[in-house]
């Protein structure tokens, strides 16, 4: 189910640059890549948006105009295969929160095409409990910015 919500706040966020979007063939292979499936709300902010800087908070993504430090495949990659501990095949790392750790799409959770993000902590290691943030990357993107709006707003 598309958002018009999702679309109306992003829109309507102020201090913000998006990408151009990513095409179904880019979900296509990054999903096959990784060997994950992507949930729906996740998906239709990369087809719409490809990637977003909201204030001083960066969103990981796809589509030809995504910033290096951005590219959802690199990051994905370096946090599965560079990084101490490695993020486990089922999360899809989706934001930095600049301290090293990342908000992360549990996709091993998957109901109903979406699945829960969580928060990745490199300091706690592989056995971490993984509690979900939101049920869904279309709640947790409303509350972040609904969190940066009011910040910004005091």
């Amino acid at each position: 189910m598309y958002s018009w919500e999702m679309d109306r706040v992003i829109d309507q966020f102020a201090d913000k640059d998006c990408g151009k979007g990513a095409s179904a063939q880019e979900l296509a292979e990054f999903e096959g890549r990784f060997g994950v499936t992507l949930p729906e709300s996740y998906k239709d902010f990369l087809r719409r948006y490809g990637w977003a800087r909201f204030s001083h908070q960066e969103i990981y993504g796809l589509g030809p105009d995504v910033p290096a430090h951005l590219q959802l495949t690199r990051n994905t990659h370096s946090e599965r295969f560079d990084m101490a501990p490695r993020l486990p095949p089922s999360l899809v790392p989706i934001m930095n929160d600049g301290a090293g750790n990342h908000y992360s799409l549990r996709t091993d959770q998957s109901v109903n095409g979406e699945c829960p993000v969580v928060l990745w902590n490199h300091e706690l290691g592989p056995e971490q409990e993984l509690a979900p943030v939101s049920s869904t990357f279309r709640q947790w993107l409303l509350a972040l910015l609904d969190t940066l709006k009011t910040s910004s707003d005091s």
